[in-house]
C-alpha cells in the first residue's frame, strides 16, 4: 500500500488528519479522543449521541474506549514519516536555479532557508520576533487543528501548544500561557527532575536488588547447611537403628534358642512317660491275668506308678513357653 493510501486509512473523518490518541465507538468506527467528545460536548444524554460517520444512535453515551491497535499503527507509521523525512532533506524555498538544503524553518513565514537566505532574520530586528526551528517540510504538523494557525504558545493547565487564536477565542483564553521558549525551559526542568527521581529509583532498585541476590545467595547457602545436618542426623539414626535391629534380633535368637531347649528337653520327657504309659498298660495287662490275691498285692503299686505319670503329664500341659507368651501380648 503507498504511503498516501495508507494515511488516508489512518485519518480521522473529523479533523482529517492522522489520528490523535484514537478512540472505538460500539460501531466499531474510531476517532480522536479530542474529535470525538467536541462533536458530542453540546449534546445531552437524553437526546443520545451519535456515530459521526455512519450516524448510528447510542444512547445513554456509551464510554469511549481507546483503540490501542490503531494507536500503534499510527505510532509506527509516524515514525516511519519521521525517517523518511529525516533521509531526503528539506530545500530553501528561496534558491530558485540551485536548490540548497534548509537549515532553519521560520514559523511565521512558513518557509524554510538555506543558511545565505537565513541570514536576514539572524541579523534584522524585524525578523526578531520570528520562531526558527529545525527544517520541516510539512508544516501543518506545528499547526493548530482548529484553526490551522502556527502554534505559538503553551497552555500550562492543559499541556499542549496552542495557536493565538486559541488564547482569544478557544477554549484556552483563561489559561495560563508560557512563550515557546519559557515553556521549553520550564518543560526541560521538570523533566530533569522527574529523570533524576527515575535515576534515584533505579539507584535504589539495584542496591534492593544486590540485597535480593544476597539474601537468595544466604538462603542457598543455609538451605545446604541443613540438609547436610539433616542428613547427618537421618544417617547417624539409620545407623542407630541398625545397632538396635542387631540387639533386638539377637535378644529372640537367644531367647528362641533357649525355649526351643526347654520344649526339646519337655518333648523328651514327654517320650520317656509315653514309654512308661506303654510299660504300665502292658504291666496292667499281664496283672489283669493273675489270681485275686496276686492282683490285689500288686495293684497298690501300679497305681502309685499311674498317679505319678499323671502328676507329671499335668505339669508338661500347664507348660507355656516364655516367647510364646512375649508373642501373644
Amino acid at each position: 500500500m503507498e504511503s498516501g493510501a495508507f494515511e488516508e486509512e489512518l485519518t480521522c473523518s473529523v479533523c482529517l488528519q492522522v489520528y490523535q490518541d484514537p478512540v472505538i465507538l460500539p460501531c466499531q468506527h474510531s476517532f480522536c479522543f479530542q474529535c470525538i467528545n467536541k462533536a458530542w460536548k453540546h449534546v445531552t444524554n437524553q437526546l443520545g449521541v451519535s456515530c459521526p460517520e455512519c450516524r448510528r444512535t447510542f444512547k445513554p453515551r456509551p464510554q469511549l474506549k481507546k483503540n490501542f491497535t490503531l494507536r500503534n499503527i499510527v505510532e509506527k507509521y509516524n515514525q516511519s514519516q519521521v525517517t523518511a523525512a529525516e533521509s531526503t532533506p528539506v530545500m530553501c524555498e528561496y534558491c530558485i536555479e540551485n536548490p540548497s538544503p534548509a537549515v532553519k524553518t521560520c514559523l511565521k513565514c512558513e518557509t524554510s532557508f538555506c543558511s545565505l537566505h537565513l541570514k536576514p532574520h539572524l541579523t534584522k530586528k524585524t525578523y526578531q520576533d520570528h520562531i526558527l526551528i529545525e527544517p520541516l517540510d510539512d508544516l501543518t504538523k506545528k499547526q493548530c487543528l482548529d484553526h490551522k494557525k502556527i502554534l505559538e504558545f503553551y497552555c500550562e493547565q492543559d499541556e499542549q501548544c496552542v495557536c493565538i487564536s486559541c488564547t482569544v477565542i478557544g477554549r484556552h483564553k483563561s489559561h495560563n500561557l508560557l512563550s515557546l521558549d519559557q515553556a521549553e525551559a520550564t518543560v526541560k526542568d521538570k523533566l530533569k527532575k522527574e529523570c533524576g527521581d527515575l535515576h534515584e529509583i533505579q539507584k535504589n532498585a539495584s542496591i534492593d536488588q544486590e540485597n535480593l541476590k544476597k539474601a537468595e545467595s544466604e538462603i542457598k547457602t543455609r538451605s545446604n547447611e541443613l540438609k547436610e545436618k539433616l542428613s547427618d542426623k537421618f544417617t547417624e539414626w539409620r545407623k542407630q537403628l541398625e545397632e538396635d535391629e542387631k540387639y533386638a534380633l539377637k535378644l529372640i535368637n537367644d531367647e528362641e534358642n533357649r525355649v526351643l531347649s526347654e520344649i526339646r528337653s519337655k518333648s523328651k520327657s514327654l517320650e520317656q512317660k509315653m514309654e512308661q504309659i506303654k510299660l504300665i498298660d502292658t504291666e496292667t495287662e499281664k496283672q489283669m491275668k493273675m489270681d485275686c490275691l496276686s492282683f490285689l498285692q500288686e495293684s497298690k503299686q501300679l497305681f502309685t506308678k499311674i498317679s505319678q505319670i499323671r502328676g507329671d503329664m499335668g505339669a508338661v500341659d500347664d507348660y507355656n513357653t516364655p516367647l510364646q507368651q512375649k508373642t501373644s501380648r
